[in-house]
């Protein structure tokens, strides 16, 4: 997982800091840094430039245009192939003498009978990812001929992460949630989350909504909005995505994958004029579904879908589908955002080998309160973006937000016994706080309130309330101390020291060769030595059904091992000491047993 810097400075302060002091911190602190990453851009002397004609070129088996670009106060002519290419559309130009990525500076040339006085880019051009299929769409509102560089900064630093030192906590799936730590840890304050307030929605008509498994899926929400959807996005979303590998596409397809990244919770946005009521249901049956690549999955009973009615219209938390997908004629939208169990997520991504980046949070187990945080943080960024909406339905959710404080009470003693020395109180507090749980003293007692958005696995005892403190307090700040015990002779075990004498004697002057076999048997190869055993005692839940019962005697796994070790031997011998086990009424008779075989 990566997460930009450019990105964490919109909700805290680390302008003083260098990323390798961050990095080491992070490290220390939350989560293992892989590596850091400069993005370097190529933007310097690129302008916005507006194609006010547009003519195709005749080229043997190339689709080529011959561009007219409004860049302020001149004019230049261009040929472009990008398949994307249209009249109105503003994008980024570069003029002869720029340099874009990999080093490569525009001239002026000839190309197709037509003079090309500069380059009309796509993001890897300008080194803001490996996109190259198109030309960059900018918004329509920015101002011809102005620098690209007002919008886009020439560098950013990501920080490469382990994803294994993340799987318990849900929450640093997204920037927001790793700005909080990082507040934490360098004492600095977070910028609060922007958010509209969803509750002025609520006199409108609810959404049409059922959950038929709420096991599968504790928490369904969806809004209906009206808003032009196929706009591009604003630069600065468009800049981040590219940056951590996401392409871009248009301003709902794109707000939907920022704030994944940004708070770590997937959303949906289906075509509202496609969809009229949605169900939440397993498939119930086997059958096909064509989901947003094009491809046709086979479906099994017990996947979890997305229904329009009875068509259904997305795969729960992996991927939606082709026939609802937001495309440039879209005027009204239908934003899902919503919790499904984890397990079933996994079962079915994996199945179909569909590892999309919203399955690999909903694996994760994500706190259910982040399903109203998405909504409320997309029409922010709608908002920011400028652009106009009309919210059709209040916010509609079937399930429990789960949104409240979660009370965990120990004893203040607790805090230095566990951390091996005294604490001061005012530091502990403040940590928890800077952490956004609530906390206090209450004379002898530690009151804790867990907030809703961390993981009930990760944040459950007093224990987990310690770690939270102690690595922000610092491990390298607890003096370290070995554990007290008393000293005192090891009472004699006069059944371990025969065996130690058995072994001695057997493989040092008899040449047996000491092995440990499984505590079953092998119901196959007992029926071939013709051996039944009385009194054995069955597994209830066995390792394969072969394997159901408990030795009564070593001798039959001892002569299993005669086969495979011949081929490698012409004579040998085995030993083995272990226990055996007998019925006994309600209970079992444990003896431990000497067994050997010789072969020659």
């Amino acid at each position: 997982m990566k997460i930009s810097l450019d990105w964490i400075s919109d909700y805290v302060d680390l302008s003083d800091l260098d990323p390798t002091t961050i990095a080491d911190k992070l490290t220390l602190s939350t989560a293992e840094v892989e590596d850091l990453i400069t993005v370097e851009r190529s933007v310097e002397g690129v302008l916005v430039g507006e194609i006010v004609e547009l003519e195709p070129i005749a080229a043997e088996g190339k689709t080529l245009h011959r561009a007219v670009v409004d860049c302020g106060t001149q004019r230049f002519v261009t040929v472009c192939g990008a398949p994307n290419v249209r009249v109105g559309m503003k994008s980024a130009f570069a003029p002869a003498g720029v340099t874009l990525a990999g080093e490569t500076t525009i001239t002026q040339t000839e190309m197709a009978g037509h003079t090309s006085e500069g380059v009309l880019c796509s993001a890897a051009e300008l080194g803001m990812s490996r996109w190259h299929e198109g030309i960059l769409e900018l918004p329509s509102d920015l101002e011809n001929g102005a620098p690209l560089s007002r919008w886009i900064p020439p560098t950013d630093t990501l920080i490469e992460l382990d994803n294994k030192s993340l799987t318990h906590r849900p929450d640093l799936w997204g920037h927001y949630g790793f700005a909080r730590e990082l507040a934490a840890i360098f004492g600095r304050p977070l910028r609060p989350l922007p958010q509209v307030d969803l509750s002025r929605f609520d006199n409108l008509p609810a959404y049409p909504l059922k959950v038929e498994d709420p096991e599968n899926c504790p928490c369904y929400a969806c809004l209906d909005i009206k808003l032009d959807a196929a706009v591009p996005s604003p630069l600065i979303v468009q800049r981040r995505l590219h940056a951590l590998g996401q392409r871009t596409f248009n301003l709902m397809v794109d707000l939907t994958n920022y704030v994944m990244l940004e708070i770590g919770q997937p959303t949906h946005a289906f075509d509202g004029d496609l969809v009229h009521e949605i169900r939440v249901a397993p498939m119930g049956r086997r059958g096909t579904f064509v989901t947003l690549d094009g491809q046709e999955r086979e479906m099994l009973p017990e996947d979890l879908l997305i229904w329009n009615e009875n068509e259904p219209v997305a795969l729960a938390g992996v991927m939606g589908g082709l026939h609802s997908e937001v495309t440039e004629k879209t005027k009204r939208v239908l934003l899902e955002s919503a919790n499904f169990k984890a397990a079933r997520i996994r079962k079915t991504s994996v199945r179909l080998d569909l590892r999309t980046d919203s399955a690999q949070r909903f694996e994760k187990a994500k706190p259910q309160v982040i399903v109203k945080w998405a909504v409320a943080r997309i029409l922010a960024c709608i908002e920011e973006a400028g652009r106009p909406y009309e919210v059709l339905s209040r916010f509609t959710v079937a399930g429990d937000l789960d949104d409240a404080y979660r009370p965990l009470t120990m004893p203040w003693r607790d805090v230095a016994r566990m951390a091996g020395q005294d604490l001061p109180e005012d530091e502990v507090l403040a940590i928890l706080r800077s952490l956004e749980f609530e906390a206090k003293r209450n004379g002898d007692v530690l009151e804790v309130g867990i907030p809703p958005f961390r993981s009930r696995k990760d944040i459950s005892i007093p224990a987990d309330i310690i770690e939270e403190i102690l690595r922000i307090y610092g491990y390298g700040r607890l003096t370290p101390r070995l554990p007290e015990s008393p000293i005192a002779p090891l009472p004699e075990n006069r059944p371990l020291d025969v065996q130690h004498a058995v072994r001695g004697v057997l493989a040092g002057a008899h040449r047996f060769v000491e092995v440990h076999n499984y505590a079953w048997t092998d119901d196959k190869w007992l029926a071939q030595l013709g051996f039944e055993p009385q009194q054995a005692l069955e597994l209830k839940n066995p390792a394969a059904q072969p394997y159901r019962r408990l030795r009564t005697t070593l001798v039959p796994n001892l002569l299993a091992l005669v086969r495979p070790n011949r081929v490698h031997r012409d004579a040998f011998r085995l030993f083995e000491i272990g226990d055996v086990y007998r019925a006994d009424g309600d209970g079992c008779i444990e003896t431990t047993h000497l067994g050997g075989v010789s072969f020659q």
